[in-house]
């Protein structure tokens, strides 16, 4: 097993990709954190299709954006596990309003909700992940495709997620040799936002994407193992794209 004997903090991971990395660090040996925010839809279920399957997890409930309960996360980590050598940053803040919006409607108050979960959460939980680390650990970050190539759609979430590729670069720097920092960038990847999508734009999102077809969670998955894992043991500071060839312009 690729993640034997290591422990992993998965934040928002009670669903969607984050739950699914939640259960193949799991299957891969490690002891995984799944956190929660507050009101999360049912993040027990992550827990004990672990459990159930002969994994080791529990559930912590943090809210990223807030400093002192980031702080009392990485408190009962170390209290519970001693210590972590995986965080994987996947909490994030997206919604239909969010995504199909117009400049004209954007608020300041949108820039400030999505930015303190994306790119504070992930400023935040690397902060606090970096004290409980030793050499050979690793972090993973998750942006956004739009975040590198530009969209129309998403505004406030793409700007959110280019400051965690930014931050992802800076980490990589400040913190090697004893820890590498990675990201994500993620294309159209089938979770609950493709409910936010008509007819003609699940089509138009489809013709953009040279393999014609969404990403799976369970892909995502796999390229969180592998960053977080030995195998990429020579690889930090990168942003690598699952997308289906859809940033290949």
């Amino acid at each position: 097993m690729r993640l034997e004997g290591k422990r992993a903090l998965v934040t928002g991971s009670s669903q969607g990709i984050g739950a699914e990395i939640a259960r193949l660090f799991s299957k891969e040996g490690a002891t995984v954190v799944v956190n929660h925010r507050a009101g999360a839809p049912h993040p027990e279920r992550t827990v004990d299709s672990i459990r159930k399957a002969g994994g080791k997890a529990f559930a912590l409930h943090a809210d990223v954006s807030d400093p002192v309960s980031v702080r009392g996360l990485f408190r009962d980590v170390k209290k519970r596990v001693g210590g972590l050598d995986i965080l994987v940053n996947a909490a994030g803040l997206a919604d239909r309003t969010l995504w199909n919006l117009k400049l004209e409607d954007t608020t300041l108050e949108m820039w400030q909700r999505v930015f303190a979960v994306d790119a504070f959460g992930t400023f935040l939980c690397t902060q606090g992940a970096a004290g409980l680390m030793k050499r050979g650990s690793s972090i993973v970050n998750v942006a956004s495709i739009p975040a590198i190539v530009g969209d129309t759609e998403g505004l406030v979430y793409a700007s959110a997620k280019g400051a965690v590729i930014s931050m992802t670069r800076m980490f990589a720097k400040m913190l090697a040799p004893e820890i590498r920092v990675n990201c994500m960038a993620f294309g159209s990847i089938e979770t609950t936002w493709v409910d936010w999508l008509g007819k003609e734009q699940a089509r138009s999102y489809l013709s953009a994407i040279p393999m014609r077809r969404f990403g799976k969670p369970s892909e995502a998955a796999d390229l969180a193992l592998f960053l977080a894992g030995d195998k990429s043991s020579f690889i930090t500071g990168q942003v690598i794209t699952l997308d289906g060839g859809e940033a290949a312009r």
